[in-house]
C-alpha cells in the first residue's frame, strides 16, 4: 500500500476497533455535551438536555423512533413527548438526525470532516440565510472516536417537503426556484471579509479537492469511471479522456482568484427538496464550502435537468441567476466571464460523480450504481456540448 493508503487503513482499523467496544460497552448519552455513538443509546435526559435548553422547566419525557434510513450518515426520525411546560413552549416533537454511528459513516463523514463542517453550518451560518433549507437544533462530534450526530428540523413535518431524486422530473419553475436559491445563498457572504475571519474554518473548494484527490486517490477512481462509462458518454469526449483530469485540476484555479462566498458544494437533485407551497428547498450540508459561485451552478443545472431541457434553458436560467445575485449583492457580472466559468465548473461536477460510482475499498457506495449512471451520462454530455475542457484551459 502507499503511504495514503495506508493511513486511510489504519483510520478504518482504529476506528473499527472502538465501534466494537462501544457495541460491547455501551454509554448512554445524557448530558448534552455527549456524543453518542449511536441514536440506540439516546435518553429523554440527553434530549432534554439538547431541545430544552433556555426552557428550565421543560422536559423530554419520552420518545419515539419513527423511521430510518442510511446513506452517508445514518438518518433517522424522532417524535418527542414533552411535558407541559415543554408544549407551552412549543419546542419541536418531531426532529431528525444525522449521525455516524459505524466504521462505514464515520469514515465518510467523520475522517472527511464532513459532518463537523455540516454542525457548523447548521450552528453558525443557517441562522443568518433566508433560503428555503432546514433549522439546525444541536451539533456534536467526537475528533477521535469520530462519532457524531446533528439533530436538525424534521421539513416532512414542518413543511410539507416531498424529496428529490435521480428520477424527479424537473420543470421549468423548479429550475428557476433553484436558480434563486442558488442566488440569494451566493450573494450572502459575497466576496466579504467574514470567509476570511468569522467563517475561516470554510474549506475553499479548491482546497476541499485537492485534499480529496490526495486522500482518496480520486485521479484514478474518477479515471476508472470514465472508462467504466465509455459506451454510455459522448464519444467525442471519451477520446480527449486524457485531458479531463488535467482540465479538471485547472477548472479549481477560479475558487482561490475569487471573487468567493458560501457554496452548497453538492447540489445534485437528491440533494433538494420540495416546499409544500412548491418553492425549490436545499438539504445536507456536509460538503459546505467558499468559492467562486460557478461551482454551485453549473452542478445543479446539469444534474437536476434532463439533457434536452439543459441544452433549452440553460442560458436563460444562468441569465436569471445573474440577474437575483447582482441584485441582492450589489454587484456586475460579466456574462462572458460567466459563461466561461459556468462551462468549465462542469468538469468538477463530473469528478463528484465519477468518484462516486468508482471509489476506494475503504468507503462503501455513497449512491446506487444506477443513480450514478444517471448522473454521469447527463453531466458528461454537458461537458461534451460546452467544451468544458477548453473552458477550463482558456488563458
Amino acid at each position: 500500500m502507499t503511504g495514503r493508503q495506508d493511513s486511510v487503513a489504519m483510520t478504518a482499523l482504529r476506528v473499527g476497533v472502538q465501534v466494537l467496544r462501544e457495541r460491547l460497552r455501551p454509554q448512554a448519552a445524557r448530558h448534552r455535551e455527549d456524543v453518542p455513538s449511536s441514536v440506540a443509546v439516546l435518553t429523554p435526559e440527553w434530549w432534554t438536555a439538547v431541545m430544552c435548553a433556555g426552557h428550565p422547566a421543560a422536559r423530554v419525557l419520552g420518545f419515539e423512533l419513527m423511521g430510518g434510513s442510511a446513506g452517508t450518515h445514518e438518518r433517522h426520525r424522532f417524535l418527542l413527548r414533552y411535558n407541559d411546560a415543554g408544549h407551552i413552549a412549543r419546542l419541536p416533537m418531531e426532529v431528525f438526525t444525522k449521525s455516524l454511528p459505524n466504521v462505514r459513516t464515520r469514515m465518510i463523514g467523520g475522517y472527511n470532516g464532513t459532518a463537523r463542517a455540516e454542525g457548523r453550518f447548521y450552528r453558525e451560518i443557517r441562522p443568518h440565510l433566508a433560503i428555503e433549507s432546514p433549522f439546525g437544533y444541536h451539533t456534536a462530534f467526537d475528533r477521535h472516536t469520530l462519532a457524531g450526530i446533528n439533530v436538525l428540523e424534521d421539513i416532512t413535518a414542518t413543511r410539507g417537503a416531498r424529496f428529490c431524486d435521480a428520477d424527479t422530473y424537473v420543470t421549468r419553475a423548479m429550475a428557476e426556484s433553484m436558480v434563486d436559491l442558488l442566488a440569494q445563498l451566493h450573494a450572502h457572504a459575497y466576496a466579504s471579509t467574514r470567509l476570511d475571519q468569522t467563517w475561516r474554518w470554510l474549506a475553499n473548494f479548491a482546497d476541499w479537492f485537492e485534499t480529496g484527490a490526495r486522500k482518496m486517490n480520486t485521479e484514478h477512481y474518477s479515471g476508472k469511471a470514465m472508462r467504466r462509462m465509455a459506451a454510455r458518454v459522448p464519444a467525442r469526449l471519451m477520446k480527449r479522456a486524457h485531458q479531463i483530469w488535467p482540465a479538471t485540476v485547472a477548472a479549481a484555479a477560479i475558487h482561490r482568484q475569487g471573487p468567493r462566498g458560501l457554496l452548497h458544494s453538492d447540489v445534485h437533485i437528491g440533494n433538494w427538496y420540495r416546499h409544500g407551497k412548491g418553492s425549490m428547498g436545499l438539504l445536507d450540508w456536509q460538503c459546505v464550502a467558499q468559492g467562486h459561485w460557478s461551482r454551485d451552478v453549473s452542478y445543479a443545472l446539469a444534474a437536476a435537468l434532463t439533457i434536452e431541457d439543459r441544452r433549452a434553458w440553460e442560458r436563460a436560467l444562468l441569465a436569471r441567476y445573474l440577474e437575483v445575485l447582482s441584485n441582492a449583492a450589489g454587484v456586475y457580472i460579466d456574462t462572458d466571464f460567466a459563461w466561461r466559468h459556468y462551462r468549465a465548473q462542469m468538469l468538477h461536477a463530473l469528478w463528484m460523480w465519477t468518484i462516486t460510482l468508482c471509489h476506494s475499498r475503504w468507503l462503501p457506495a455513497m449512491q446506487t450504481a444506477a443513480t450514478s449512471v444517471a448522473m454521469i451520462e447527463r453531466i458528461a454530455a454537458a461537458v461534451d456540448d460546452l467544451d468544458s475542457l477548453e473552458a477550463a484551459t482558456q488563458g
